[in-house]
């Protein structure tokens, strides 16, 4: 409950400084009793515990589908526990020093791991709880949400240690000194930050940027076979008829948003289709405006079909992607394929082992349907050398994964999303306010495009400049700048989780040898127990 308290979009966030002293002493309180059930009951309350906190945050997920939703928040709460059962054989094998430490270790192995393996979903991870404080966060440009997670994990044990491991409590001693150090900890990387906050100078060329929320609903509008279907050449009528109200002389950049054309496109034949050339010239119209929409795009294999790839008889091996295609003043027609995709609609983790439930897991938002992915990032340049991160949906969620389009050369990063999915929930608001981190992340600036939901421009800083109302059509116009400096971050990406993976391993099997060897050293196995 301090958990769902402090997450976003609930304004009480330093409460995660204390969310986990409750699991510490859970733990406590059970190696101090006799009980032979002591790690089914552990695993029974810490995980009651994370499945409330995966509830309370993130049931909104159940508007997909009931199903796929239900067995997210189980799952992961199951998932959550991996660490926790990992700290208690840890401080078992090899003492309670050890143990604390691979505390820390495990959480943020898990994390990490959550980023990168098929079924991913980092969601609550710890350090995106910040979002709606960009004040308290600005360096996050040298350490990233990892930097956040080890704050949190580091005081929520520093408060335990001084508070009840200690039994002052107990006691009815309040360790003031203690104490002060604590909130030191606390409070000091706050106070940088704002000192930050207020010093950091934006960098780089402004750009006028126009984005539009076409607002067309999709469940019952937006796609074939919906019950108000609106025909895809009305749909790019609107956009384009919408768009030109606002474009100016000067505008650099327009967005429109996620799957905006979900008609299938043959990349082969892309440039001939009626549709896109209907769009490539309204963009000549404009001679100084690159434009960057959503698509639904496929290709066919000749050979050397990807794992993902599906079959149909009449044209054999093919791949579904879910697009970003980018029309330069430049004159030249780029696509990027989203690349981190929503596990069970997006793309079938492990299917060897989770076929059987592929048509209902994991129904978290975006379009539904398996689609390939590609390796590299690609970055969007127009006619002067600026670059866009083309973030489709859920891809703004992870840190790293962005900062590599910023390596690339990204000067922007442009989110195109369809939040409709989630109605109007804190997940929409979530997902929108998650983009104030990778703005500080990078310190690159944002502007956010969505069908659906919110849209808005963020600074280098993580400020929302502008922001539209939830399923609301509008167009919105602003200028944000193109920073082509590299944070330490942007740099290095995720090297505290990774130096965080390599301790963890280490201290796991260091700790595993450690309890295989007692034996022969002359230590009971009573001895080792009350260790």
């Amino acid at each position: 409950m301090l958990f769902w308290l402090a997450w976003p979009v609930k304004p009480f966030a330093p409460l995660l400084f204390v969310a986990l002293v409750p699991i510490l002493l859970l733990d406590q309180e059970l190696a101090q009793g006799k009980s032979r059930n002591e790690g089914r009951k552990f695993f029974g309350y810490s995980y009651l515990a994370l499945l409330l906190w995966n509830v309370t945050t993130t049931w909104w997920v159940v508007n997909s589908t009931v199903a796929g939703g239900l067995f997210a928040m189980l799952a992961n709460a199951l998932l959550m526990y991996l660490p926790l059962l990992a700290f208690r054989k840890t401080k078992k094998w090899a003492g309670a020093p050890w143990g604390y430490f691979g505390f820390v270790l495990y959480w943020m192995t898990f994390e990490y791991i959550h980023l990168n393996w098929d079924l991913s979903w980092p969601w609550l991870t710890l350090g995106n709880a910040f979002a709606m404080f960009p004040e308290w966060v600005q360096w996050y440009e040298w350490t990233g949400v990892f930097g956040g997670t080890l704050w949190v994990l580091l005081a929520n044990l520093a408060f335990y240690f001084a508070l009840f491991r200690s039994a002052a409590i107990q006691h009815g001693i309040i360790p003031w000194r203690t104490l002060t150090y604590i909130f030191l900890w606390i409070l000091l990387p706050i106070a940088f930050s704002y000192y930050r906050y207020y010093n950091y100078e934006e960098k780089g060329p402004a750009n006028e940027i126009v984005v539009l929320q076409p607002n067309i609903d999709p469940f019952t509008e937006k796609f074939v076979g919906t019950a108000n279907f609106i025909p895809f050449d009305e749909q790019v009528r609107r956009f384009i008829q919408h768009s030109g109200e606002m474009i100016t002389a000067e505008t650099d950049f327009l967005l429109w948003p996620e799957t905006a054309i979900d008609k299938a496109f043959n990349e082969a034949t892309l440039r001939n289709d009626p549709l896109i050339r209907e769009i490539r010239s309204f963009r000549e119209q404009h001679e100084e405006l690159s434009l960057l929409t959503g698509i639904t795009s496929y290709s066919i294999y000749s050979k050397n079909a990807p794992p993902s790839a599906r079959y149909r008889e009449d044209i054999g091996y093919y791949d579904m992607f879910n697009a970003a295609l980018f029309f330069s003043d430049g004159g030249t027609d780029t696509v990027y394929h989203k690349s981190k995709l929503v596990p069970g609609v997006e793309i079938m983790p492990y299917p060897q082992f989770f076929g059987f439930i592929s048509e209902t897991i994991l129904n978290l938002g975006g379009t539904s349907g398996g689609y390939g992915q590609q390796k590299e990032r690609t970055v969007f340049y127009d006619g002067d050398s600026i670059g866009a991160a083309p973030s489709i949906c859920y891809e703004s969620i992870y840190g790293d994964y962005m900062a590599e389009f910023v390596r690339n050369g990204a000067n922007y990063i442009f989110i195109i999303t369809n939040d409709a999915w989630w109605g109007d929930t804190p997940g929409h608001r979530q997902h929108f306010h998650y983009a104030s981190l990778r703005a500080i992340e990078t310190r690159r600036s944002i502007a956010r495009c969505a069908n659906t939901g919110i849209s808005g421009f963020f600074n280098q800083r993580g400020d929302v400049l502008q922001q539209t109302d939830y399923w609301v059509p509008a167009v919105i116009k602003g200028e944000i700048r193109a920073n082509d400096e590299l944070t330490f971050y942007a740099r290095y990406g995720d090297y505290i989780a990774r130096t965080a993976a390599w301790l963890a391993a280490f201290v796991l099997l260091a700790a595993f040898v450690k309890t295989k060897l007692l034996p022969y050293n002359g230590t009971s196995k009573s001895t080792r127990r009350n260790s």
